[in-house]
């Protein structure tokens, strides 16, 4: 009986810090649509504390010596990672490398013109169902000239705001698109609402500004 009380504890353990991970990877806490995934997530960081702080105090029990120590310091270390680590970074990076093929592929097609966009609505484009994946189902997608610059932008917001929590966008339709940033546009507003980062092949990653709406 003792035993099943501790496999089941560990395995509690483990589930809920592994949703409490995808929760932090995937940006829960950042959209204001994601009210049930928040309290999933919330939920599940409660129980991730707790029956990680069960664990410890059975494995200290059982374990006197330096290895229950050095274990119980090692799980408290990745529990606090989890919390701590840069996750809309992460994401960002990660999101990109994982569908590289589907962003080159996307890519082409805007600079091939053939993407489906209603220019007299502003741009908006009803991107095809193989890249949903890329921009969580929101239809929040535009392809615009970058005004007064030369050049195009085709930018994949991933919530339905007027400035988007983060999103993906391609600089395309001149000669140094791909060393361009948007926040270097100073004519636009892409520095004003929103970080840069590079990702390559003129793909950014671009996340709201913490201090938004209260930006200069």
């Amino acid at each position: 009986m003792i035993e099943k009380r501790s496999y089941a504890l560990s395995a509690t353990m483990v589930v809920s810090w592994l949703v409490v991970v995808m929760g932090r990877y995937l940006l829960w806490l950042e959209y204001d649509d994601r009210i049930i995934e928040q309290l999933v997530l919330g939920a599940a960081f409660i129980v991730a504390l707790l029956s990680t702080w069960g664990w410890a105090k059975r494995l200290e029990r059982r374990r006197r010596d330096i290895r229950g120590r050095l274990a119980v310091g090692a799980v408290v270390g990745l529990c606090a990672a989890v919390v701590l680590l840069p996750w809309n970074g992460v994401f960002g990076r990660t999101w990109f490398a994982i569908h590289h093929g589907k962003f080159t592929a996307l890519a082409q097609l805007a600079k091939e013109r053939k993407l489906p966009t209603d220019v007299s609505s502003g741009g908006w484009v009803d991107l095809p169902v193989e890249f949903d994946v890329l921009h969580y189902g929101h239809l929040n997608t535009q392809d615009v000239p970058i005004e007064p610059y030369p050049g195009r932008v085709l930018m994949m917001a991933l919530s339905d705001g007027e400035v988007p929590e983060n999103m993906f966008l391609y600089i395309y339709g001149r000669p140094d698109a791909a060393r361009t940033s948007p926040c270097d546009l100073t004519e636009t507003t892409f520095d004003d609402f929103h970080e840069c980062t590079r990702l390559g092949d003129g793909w950014w990653w671009m996340p709201r500004k913490s201090n938004y709406p209260n930006v200069d």
